[in-house]
């Protein structure tokens, strides 16, 4: 469990996507397409389900780590065949949220016993009421959630501090994307080359397996050698490592059909090489002196974010 939680905090930082919420906006956005004898769909949502939600937490999260236009998604994405289910669906939890911020905004609100009616306007917060809340509450309860403009927030406030405070927090998004494009720097090949190997072996296997090509027995693949380079990352394949036990199994597949072949087909022959790529990618995307780079970026990352304990 902890290591999906890091899994998940990871992705948050690195692809600018807010693990905490995926799913969530676009589940809301299914709900309210629904008819319900209790009441129409917004109301359920606002009474029922938002108050059941760590709101300030997913609002939060959402405006430091949130890019709205996924640049690293797109780029991650030219890597996959078109029409990707996984990513479509990131594409609908990104379309859908702004539909129901305004709706956490409030929620947020309530639970500071406020009165929704003296703070907000056809949905919308008074802007001019921002320099009377917390600068922490204010920034997430602005218009515009990723905006990191203190003029567009502040107004004509001559309170400075609250400016100064409103202002270093608006900075932390700004600074955590650059610090993600370094992150970048180091790993778009490696991961681009990963997933365009993964598909290739993919597609390669449902097209032998679709010619009617059977699983190997065990008795096949006992003596199947592995380059020596990668056997070492085969042997080290745990229970809950479902990348190598497949990679393994795929390479035992591979092998298996090649068997007492005086000429093996060149298909079978580059899926063996993907094979073999991605094992040696999965071992070691990055050079040691690159990986304490991953890491300083990501600590910066994790100390703007008050995440670093």
């Amino acid at each position: 469990r902890l290591r999906a939680i890091a899994h998940n905090q990871a992705q948050t930082a690195v692809l600018g996507l807010n693990q905490l919420t995926t799913g969530i906006f676009r589940s809301l956005d299914r709900f309210a397409q629904l008819e319900f004898k209790e009441g129409d769909a917004e109301s359920l949502i606002a009474d029922r389900i938002l108050p059941r939600l760590p709101v300030y937490e997913m609002l939060h999260t959402l405006r430091i780590y949130h890019d709205p236009s996924l640049t690293f998604i797109k780029t991650m994405e030219e890597a996959f065949p078109a029409g990707n289910s996984a990513l479509l669906a990131l594409r609908e939890d990104n379309d859908s949220l702004r539909r129901y911020i305004g709706m956490m905004q409030q929620e947020l609100l309530r639970r500071h016993g406020l009165d929704i009616a003296d703070f907000f306007e056809h949905g919308k917060l008074i802007a001019g009421l921002l320099p009377a809340l917390r600068p922490d509450l204010a920034i997430l309860l602005q218009e515009d959630l990723f905006n990191t403009h203190v003029e567009a927030l502040a107004g004509n406030t001559s309170d400075e501090r609250w400016k100064e405070e409103v202002g270093r927090l608006l900075a932390i998004p700004q600074s955590i994307h650059s610090w993600r494009s370094k992150i970048w720097s180091l790993l778009e090949q490696p991961i681009f080359q990963r997933v365009q190997s993964f598909v290739e072996l993919a597609v390669a296997l449902h097209s032998l397996s679709a010619a009617g090509q059977a699983l190997p027995s065990q008795d096949l693949v006992r003596g199947s050698k592995l380059p020596s380079d990668v056997s070492h990352f085969f042997r080290g394949a745990g229970a809950g490592d479902d990348m190598r036990q497949f990679l393994a199994a795929a390479f035992d597949y591979l092998t298996s059909l090649s068997s007492g072949m005086i000429e093996v087909p060149v298909a079978i022959i580059r899926s063996l090489k993907e094979v073999e790529l991605i094992a040696r990618i999965e071992e070691q995307a990055l050079p040691p002196e690159k990986q304490e780079l991953l890491r300083f970026y990501m600590l910066q990352i994790a100390r703007l974010a008050g995440e670093n304990g």
